[in-house]
């Protein structure tokens, strides 16, 4: 969120059409890798430093290639896989799909927002994709448990 609200705070819809303000992209594009760093560190990624690099990589492209569309649900995107990587993996199968499937929910959800209620739309961006990976992950431990007790290994 630290680096979330610098950035869409950046684009400024005015009279002219949409500004941007290069200190607050700036600052945002600054602050971002130590969100990924965070979230490697506490979790105890034991990768975090490639980890980290490859979200970076994804938060620019599909932070600017998203923006295209809407700069909040580029950095919404972007931060939501970014965490999905870093983040460390449970040995739980299929647990990556999971991750991105519920950021892609939560991302295709900010832009309803968006329509509907800007400003909640703006706040939604900043939140939901992150728990949206941690329920990804709550869900994957259930199902797993659920087929352990069937027996089964699906």
């Amino acid at each position: 969120m630290f680096s979330y609200f610098p950035y869409a705070a950046a684009f400024i819809d005015g009279e002219e059409g949409v500004t941007v303000d290069p200190g607050l992209l700036g600052i945002a594009l600054v602050v971002a890798p130590f969100v990924f760093v965070v979230v490697a560190l506490v979790s105890r990624n034991t990768r975090a430093p490639s980890q980290i690099l490859l979200a970076m990589a994804l938060l620019l492209g599909l932070g600017l290639s998203i923006g295209l569309i809407s700069p909040i649900l580029g950095a919404s995107a972007g931060f939501g896989v970014g965490v999905a990587i870093t983040l460390r993996r449970p040995d739980i199968p299929d647990q990556m799909r999971r991750r991105i499937l519920a950021v892609v929910f939560a991302v295709v959800y900010t832009t309803l927002l968006l329509f509907i209620a800007p400003p909640a739309g703006v706040v939604t961006g900043a939140v939901v994709p992150m728990l949206m990976v941690g329920f990804a992950d709550e869900y994957g431990g259930w199902r797993q448990a659920r087929d352990r007790q069937r027996g089964t290994t699906a």
